[in-house]
């Protein structure tokens, strides 16, 4: 993501309507079957048909401009971008249920299709492409990344990340792999899509665009439906149970998931932002003391205000009451009136979140890059929290739902534990901190000449060997046998688990 160092200006106006191209991928390989934990299976293109007949019902119902690309031997539009209504809705019905596999994987000339829908008269690509595929390029014949080293033919194409990202655009990036490529044909494999994410990423820096992208792997065709519909809603759009009241299933999924985020943290930027927050500066240097009004909360639009709003906000509390009402335009104005009296990491934050909350990405990410360098004048005491809840915004914003699992979770412990006893609280709090700087140790045994590959492992394996030892404490001082504290010591322990 490409972030400027302006201090945006929040804008009330309503935004554009959303700009959605689907590039769906229809190799052959659709037509196997994708597992569930329930033990039945279906194949993918059946879950993607029902799937992007959600995402279609979702675009009429919020004005969404949306168009769909398929791919197979080679890249075909099978929804032109337009307006979904209920008169035309049929008629786009009747062509996702004609989606038929067959063929090999033209991807990248499928997502050169994709931002010619996006494309403005400027020749800019404006929108958000998803991209959904279960393999590798192995058919494109026009398009192909810079520095690609698997062309399919030695005659030289056309350069992929230019056609995408020209100077002025604007693009959002999903891509969703389904399978892990861990034998060859079964899947995406996600060292080159992240390699193939990392280039796009560098034309985006050298041209100045603002751009978001992100990279999820699934394995289940429940986790395919929900990560392709989530692509498609606003995050806060989106219901999101508790994860205290999820199953014991969905609960490991969930920590799981968490795991790929610690163990890639270069891939999953909110997470690797939480390791560069520098040093803490001297309590003499502060530019503003520890108050009430250090307010970087994680609330979500939609929800009750609490009883104690103004007594828990003080000025900011007309522009949490606005915001949990989806009044942006009213919380732009109420944090407009306090901003002198607010720390400079709230109010950045605050603009982010109303942006995001507006559907304004671009807007989002600049505040919220204003926000993480304030935060590096938060005193000491606060600073892990804040960073964590910038952390958490920046997950929703890039569609990280890997890294938002870990930090969603460790933020609704942290909540559920206040009434818990001080010292089991703090012992669980820490345990969530040691498992974040895991990372370190993990990425320590990939990085190839780092250190002797044995003692590295050996290293990471004792980090992990000693927060195994004071989770199970942690377990014999829950006498009470609180639910809470049981829930976030499980997710823990298969994190613990997943990162050996």
């Amino acid at each position: 993501m490409t972030e400027a160092a302006s201090t945006p200006d929040v804008d009330a106006a309503p935004a554009a309507p959303d700009r959605q191209v689907l590039v769906l991928d229809l190799s052959k390989s659709m037509l196997a079957p994708l597992p569930d934990p329930t033990g039945a299976s279906r194949q993918k293109i059946e879950i993607a048909r029902a799937a992007v007949t959600r995402i279609v019902q979702n675009a009429e119902q919020r004005g969404s401009i949306f168009g769909l690309v398929t791919f197979s031997d080679s890249a075909k539009v099978a929804v032109p971008l337009g307006e979904v209504h209920r008169e035309n809705r049929p008629y786009v019905q009747s062509l996702i249920e004609m989606l038929a596999p067959s063929g090999r994987s033209a991807i990248w000339d499928g997502l050169a299709l994709g931002a010619d829908l996006l494309r403005e008269t400027s020749g800019a690509v404006r929108g958000t492409i998803v991209l959904v595929t279960d393999g590798w390029d192995n058919a494109s014949v026009t398009f192909e990344p810079t520095g690609a080293e698997d062309r399919v033919s030695p005659v030289p194409r056309k350069d992929l990340f230019g056609h995408v990202l020209p100077s002025g655009s604007n693009l959002n990036l999903r891509v969703i792999g389904i399978g892990n490529g861990s034998q060859r044909d079964k899947g995406v494999d996600s060292q080159r899509m992240n390699q193939f994410l990392r280039g796009l990423n560098s034309r985006a820096l050298l041209i100045g665009a603002p751009t978001t992208f992100a990279y999820e792997e699934v394995d289940t065709g429940a986790d395919l439906y929900a990560e392709m519909v989530n692509a498609f809603v606003d995050v806060e759009d989106v219901p999101r149970p508790s994860a205290f009241a999820l199953s014991s299933d969905d609960l490991a999924r969930n920590a799981a998931r968490a795991a790929r985020a610690l163990k890639q943290p270069e891939e999953h930027s909110a997470i690797h932002r939480l390791a560069r927050t520098g040093a803490a500066p001297l309590e003499a240097d502060m530019p503003y003391s520890e108050a009430p009004l250090l307010e970087v909360d994680v609330l979500a639009a939609g929800q009750t205000p609490p009883s104690n709003l103004r007594e828990r906000f003080g000025p900011l509390a007309g522009v949490v009451e606005a915001y949990l009402n989806r009044d942006y335009a009213k919380a732009s104005g109420e944090l407009g009136r306090a901003r002198l009296v607010l720390p400079p990491v709230t109010y950045a934050y605050w603009q982010a979140k109303l942006a995001f909350g507006r559907g304004d990405t671009v807007e989002a990410a600049r505040a919220l890059l204003v926000a993480w360098s304030a935060a590096d004048s938060v005193p000491i005491a606060s600073r892990i929290r804040v960073t964590r809840r910038l952390a958490l915004l920046q997950a929703q914003l890039q569609k990280d739902p890997e890294a938002e699992a870990l930090l969603q979770f460790v933020e609704e412990t942290e909540a559920k534990l206040r009434a818990a006893p001080e010292e089991l609280r703090l012992r669980i709090l820490d345990l969530f901190e040691r498992l974040l700087e895991l990372r370190g140790t993990y990425q320590l045994t990939k990085i190839e000449g780092a250190e002797d590959p044995a003692v590295a492992a050996q290293r990471h394996e004792s980090a992990v060997e000693e927060i195994f030892g004071l989770l199970q404490d942690a377990r014999l001082e829950n006498t009470a046998g609180d639910a809470t504290i049981d829930g976030a010591l499980d997710f823990i322990e298969i994190c613990l688990a997943e990162m050996r």
